[in-house]
């Protein structure tokens, strides 16, 4: 059955010490992901299957970027300028 949505979580805590981050994360969908970049630990499975992992990532694993926001405009040039490019071809 695994965890509900409300219990669900992914934490990460950045040591700078040592420059890595500790992982912990019960979300199925996290679980997948760390699964593909790092060495994940289980901690709680079931039915052969982990619900709840931990690892540890390297610094340059972590991004923070912040989310850009177009304007229509900007959209719209973009758009011209990936018709353009694909007609060249």
């Amino acid at each position: 059955m695994g965890y509900s949505r409300e219990e669900q979580e992914t934490t990460l805590v950045f040591d700078n010490s040592t420059g890595l981050w500790n992982v912990y994360s019960n979300v199925p969908k996290h679980i997948r992901k760390l699964t593909k970049i790092t060495e994940i630990f289980t901690v709680e499975s079931e039915d052969g299957k982990p619900i709840a992992v931990k690892g540890t990532l390297t610094e340059k694993q972590v991004s923070m970027k912040k989310e850009r926001v177009y304007t229509e405009e900007q959209r719209l040039k973009a758009a011209q300028r990936l018709s353009k490019s694909k007609n060249a071809l």
